[in-house]
């Protein structure tokens, strides 16, 4: 079962992000990229890929248990981002500016799931919400005209968000795109 840890926005900032991606999809050719759609905007805290059935419940219990006493925590959205860079632009998304908690966070899980047969990341966690990836189609000349067009702009800070859960999503693939399923959600301690 394919599966990640995540945090979700509240209405207000989703739909702020919305109109972010409305804009942009008007400064960009058509065919060119894949948005995200505003019903799967989230941000990943840790990929887990695929985790066998047997396991999940063993997951479940060390993501409880790891964020039981975790305190809730602020993050802000603002800053466009390209990657890898605006010349060959893959994916383009929106930073996320927090303080150590969601940094510690994911390097507690990065090592508390190793029992379960999940292995760490080595690469360093960097924060930031998916809005769209180019194409595989889309040709070279198109990709750059993106990088360039989008590197003009600047993506104000939106309203600080205090996140009080953490969710473990299953992800199904299908054509029409990717299904997240919450499969559990871990309260963080908002004494």
């Amino acid at each position: 079962m394919r599966t990640f840890i995540a945090v979700d926005f509240p209405p207000e900032i989703i739909a702020k992000v919305a109109k972010i991606i409305q804009y942009f999809k008007t400064q960009t050719p058509e065919k060119a990229m894949k948005w995200v759609p505003v019903e799967n905007l989230h941000l990943t805290v840790k990929f887990l890929g695929d985790v066998p059935e047997n396991k999940l419940d063993q997951v479940k219990t060390i993501l409880s248990s790891s964020l039981k006493r975790t305190p809730s925590f602020n993050i802000e959205i603002g800053g466009l981002g390209i990657h890898p860079n605006k010349n060959k632009p893959r994916v383009i998304w929106l930073n996320i500016a927090c303080d150590q908690e969601l940094i510690d966070i994911h390097q507690n899980l990065n090592m508390a799931l190793v029992p379960a047969g999940i292995e760490p990341e080595n690469r360093k966690y960097s924060p930031h919400l998916t809005i769209a990836r180019i194409r595989k189609q889309t040709g070279k000349d198109t990709r750059q005209e993106v990088g360039r067009t989008l590197a003009q702009f600047r993506v104000d800070r939106l309203d600080k968000v205090t996140i009080n859960e953490i969710i473990l999503y299953k992800s199904e693939l299908t054509r029409n795109g990717p299904i997240y399923t919450p499969l559990l959600t871990q309260p963080l301690n908002q004494v």
